[in-house]
């Protein structure tokens, strides 16, 4: 039971923050997808040839013909944030993905509102160009959310960029925040700015550095690191 209550705890604080909001009128919210969507990949792991733990990268959700519609009015961006909470889920609990994470809804005349299925699968590097229709379109909506902050240090934190922009600093309503007393309460943001993706900081006390030079904007580059208080923060793309 303590296993299963750390991660249920665990879980909670992988979908915080990307499901805030909630659909009005009651029924399926997308919070729920997000939680089946990690038990369906704890549930699906398997271990490899030297010993990892890989997850399932590919989901299919069957919802009632309503639930489908309602969901569907939240368009793209529901898939995203599903897409971000697979990564998320994966760096937290240590599983392996082998390709980038795709995500479907299926309307199914068999499912009643309210209730919903999820099919798991494990496919090796997705390509954008492969497939048609909204398969596709699926696979480039998981390519386009690949970017992350990852705290580095003993416990290792990843935080996709599903929005276009996140605040770093001590306080909790911070996107991501740090237990660091060198970091100030709104530290720094990292914003998407195009294609690119830039730190800026919020008139910050001890300032903000990016490969060892303060900065008060400047792009990011993959591998970058950037020091918030004591705490170093890598970009990745």
């Amino acid at each position: 039971m303590g296993i299963l209550k750390d991660f249920e705890r665990r879980l909670e604080q992988v979908v915080e923050g990307f499901f805030a909001r909630a659909l009005p009128g009651g029924g399926l919210q997308p919070v729920e997808l997000g939680k089946r969507m990690i038990r369906a990949m704890d549930d699906a792991t398997t271990v490899g040839v030297a010993g990892e733990a890989i997850a399932p990268n590919a989901f299919t959700f069957r919802l009632a013909p309503a639930d489908h519609e309602r969901l569907a009015a939240l368009g793209p961006s529901l898939d995203r944030e599903l897409v971000a909470v697979a990564r998320r889920a994966a760096a937290a609990e240590g599983w392996i993905l082998l390709g980038a994470p795709v995500v479907e809804m299926v309307a199914d005349d068999g499912m009643t509102p309210g209730t919903f299925m999820v099919a798991t699968a494990i496919s090796e590097g997705a390509d954008p160009a492969a497939g048609a229709g909204s398969h596709t379109q699926l696979i480039q909506i998981a390519v386009s959310g690949d970017a992350e902050l990852v705290v580095l240090g003993s416990k290792r934190r990843a935080y996709p960029l599903s929005k276009d922009a996140l605040v770093i600093g001590r306080l909790d309503t911070c996107d991501v925040t740090l237990a660091d007393s060198g970091a100030s309460r709104r530290h720094a943001e990292v914003r998407r700015e195009g294609d690119e993706w830039y730190v800026v900081d919020l008139d910050s006390t001890n300032g903000t550095l990016l490969n060892g030079k303060s900065v008060r904007r400047a792009r990011l580059k993959p591998k970058d690191i950037m020091l918030i208080g004591n705490t170093q923060i890598e970009f990745r793309a």
